[in-house]
């Protein structure tokens, strides 16, 4: 063997060694960052990726150990069926994560420490030469075809980039496998192989990054989702606090806010009242009255626009907020409304109102609005005789 040769020889093992180191360092810090969260979070799929971490992290040592050490056989009988363990678990919390629903991957975890324990028998009936190179060759396919297979059955937009460093890293340990069967023992022989050894460290860098890219985006999603059921939940509460029960209608809290983000546009101010609605509970009792009151809201609905706020302020009392539209106009409306609540030639209890109506400006506070519409309507309630 030539001197340059030797020494080419002797670079290829020195960087296959430090390669080793940085896989080792690299799949601790993946482990232990894992292990924070599923003290954090307790989900399985994050104890899945510990379990499997924890398996990759044991096939390393004894990797480590035959390389520096001694190369014993019982390292690689050690090392092949935990590179297993690791790859079958790695598959199997992707499929977890993804929300899989097939039956194979609901066994318990033993299925992967028993198929690697198999693969492990056959492995010594195979020269100690070969059994690195087909550890790469059965792990590198159980990643890349066992996650290929799980993302097209359940391609999903959040989990798209770790089937796809799943699948990279799985082919680069294909190529691995390959590769040490090919290639001799010679400078170029061993300077290849070193580096693959950094390839491979990119590979498992990239699924790990990935995992905990795809954990983060899947947390943002569910805060997202939350947030979002919160806000509906506030939107419910909030709905009911400002209906009045009984006709649906806005209550008084709603009032100051609805007046003061229609200011700017002016509009009318209606102040409704029921003419003589005790005589009408007196008559006919509280239970009809109920019905007529809901009665109004429903016709109040039917004359005036969506945008307008109807509410209901007290016992046999209404207002209706008309942004943009002149006093005139409502006039026309209210004519409306009575002649829905008073029909004529019909078994239904007729109802007559008394309404003031005040143009609303920037400049009118809301308590001068309300006491000018409450003037209008018993102005009118007088000019039309009728009994509050």
């Amino acid at each position: 063997m030539e001197m340059g040769e030797g020494i080419a020889i002797a670079i290829g093992a020195a960087l296959t060694k430090w390669a080793l180191v940085v896989h080792l360092g690299l799949v601790m810090t993946l482990l232990a960052v894992n292990l924070v969260l599923w003290q954090r979070s307790r989900r399985e799929v994050i104890l899945t990726w510990v379990l499997a971490w924890s398996a990759n992290l044991l096939a390393l040592t004894a990797l480590t150990a035959d390389t520096f050490l001694t190369q014993d056989p019982a390292w690689m009988l050690l090392y092949c069926p935990t590179k297993m363990v690791f790859a079958l678990l790695m598959v199997r919390g992707i499929m977890m994560f993804k929300r899989d629903r097939l039956a194979m991957f609901h066994l318990s975890r033993n299925w992967a420490v028993i198929a690697s324990l198999l693969f492990c028998f056959l492995l010594t009936m195979l020269p100690a030469v070969d059994r690195q190179a087909i550890t790469f060759l059965v792990a590198g396919s159980v990643l890349a075809f066992g996650t290929l297979f799980s993302g097209l059955r359940l391609a999903q937009n959040d989990t798209w980039f770790l089937v796809g460093a799943t699948v990279l890293s799985g082919l680069i340990a294909l190529q691995h496998g390959l590769r040490l069967f090919q290639t001799g023992a010679d400078a170029a022989g061993v300077l290849f192989i070193s580096s693959l050894w950094f390839i491979d460290v990119f590979g498992e860098f990239l699924i790990g990054l990935c995992c905990l890219l795809a954990l983060g985006q899947r947390a943002l999603d569910e805060m997202a989702r939350a947030n979002q059921t919160l806000e509906s939940t506030q939107r419910t509460l909030r709905s009911l606090v400002d209906a009045d029960p009984l006709t649906g209608l806005f209550n008084r809290r709603r009032l100051r806010a609805f007046l003061d983000s229609t200011r700017d546009a002016g509009g009318s101010l209606v102040f409704l009242d029921v003419d003589d609605f005790k005589g009408i509970n007196d008559r006919w009792g509280h239970l009809t009255g109920d019905q007529c009151l809901r009665r109004i809201a429903d016709a109040l609905r039917e004359v005036f626009r969506a945008e307008d706020g109807l509410f209901r302020v007290g016992g046999d009392e209404f207002l209706v907020v008309v942004p943009t539209m002149k006093p005139g106009p409502v006039g026309g409306r209210i004519r409306q409304l009575r002649s829905r609540l008073a029909p004529k030639g019909t078994d239904v209890i007729p109802i007559s109102i008394a309404a003031g109506i005040v143009e609303l400006h920037p400049d009118l506070p809301m308590e001068e609005a309300l006491a000018l519409a409450d003037t209008a309507m018993y102005s009118d309630k007088a000019s039309t005789k009728g009994v509050g």
